[in-house]
């Protein structure tokens, strides 16, 4: 997560990472991540089920999703297995 006052500005993921640096063969000695992260990402608050969540990861082919107060306090992060295993889909 990136956060600027404590306010989400964007997230930099596995597939921020594969997509807009490695593909790109962008020095990442050099990179700021701003420059590659996804702005202003979607982000759930804390009374978000579990699968809400899940369902908005599959719709938007997201593998991770923010969490957020209302006020857009950062508070966590939630990733796909999370939800998986909370939904007893693993073992």
């Amino acid at each position: 997560l990136v956060v600027e006052s404590g306010r989400l500005v964007g997230i930099f993921g596995f597939k921020d990472m594969m997509s807009r640096a490695i593909a790109k063969e962008l020095p990442l000695d050099l990179t700021p991540v701003s420059t590659v992260m996804t702005p202003n990402p979607e982000a759930v608050s804390p009374d978000t089920t579990v699968m809400e969540a899940l369902q908005i990861m599959h719709d938007n082919k997201f593998l991770t999703l923010p969490v957020c107060e209302s006020n857009g306090s950062v508070i966590g992060i939630v990733d796909v297995m999370d939800c998986v295993y909370a939904s007893g889909g693993a073992e």
